[in-house]
């Protein structure tokens, strides 16, 4: 008799062990509570204040962010630019930058500006026309940068390179 009242007690012991995962229970509870938590700071106004932060860092962010041609293959993956002429300090300012977190590019030259996808419309052109690699000496790069970005009577010109396949080259007059 014994026997018979064991069996249906273990098994149910078993069916509540299964069924009971209190691991799943507890973490449902505690997402329940912050979102609870989140719902009433959000009533905070240093919530307001958060979101407001992150909304001026996300635009200046984006400013310089590119979405057209933001993969294209130039040879390099980075490349600076930065000149003066006798009259004119930082006259050229050119930044193109592409990695894992997207493609950034910056256009400053004789009083233009532009930035994002309104820099790479003057700037891939340019850039496709560029010909130069790891192997370019340093007057050649100079000579070929002065004649694809039309820059004459640098007194200072500067140009920081990385390309694909990691070398990265400086170059200046």
């Amino acid at each position: 008799m014994k026997k018979t009242y064991l069996v249906p007690v273990l098994g149910l012991a078993l069916f509540a062990a299964g069924c009971g995962n209190s691991d799943n229970q507890e973490t449902e509870k505690v997402e329940e509570t912050t979102t609870t938590d989140d719902n009433t700071m959000s009533d905070d106004n240093s919530t307001n204040d958060d979101s407001t932060m992150n909304d001026d860092s996300s635009n200046t962010q984006d400013q310089d962010t590119v979405t057209d041609n933001a993969d294209k293959d130039y040879g390099f993956v980075s490349l600076s630019i930065e000149a003066d002429d006798a009259d004119t300090m930082n006259l050229v300012d050119i930044s193109y930058d592409r990695d894992n977190d997207g493609t950034e590019a910056d256009y400053q030259m004789d009083g233009e500006r532009a930035q994002g996808n309104d820099a790479m419309k003057i700037l891939d052109p340019k850039l496709d026309e560029l010909n130069i690699d790891t192997n370019t000496s340093n007057d050649d790069a100079i000579a070929e940068i002065e004649k694809v970005f039309d820059i004459q009577d640098a007194t200072r010109l500067e140009v920081e390179i990385e390309f694909a396949d990691g070398t990265e080259k400086e170059f200046m007059k």
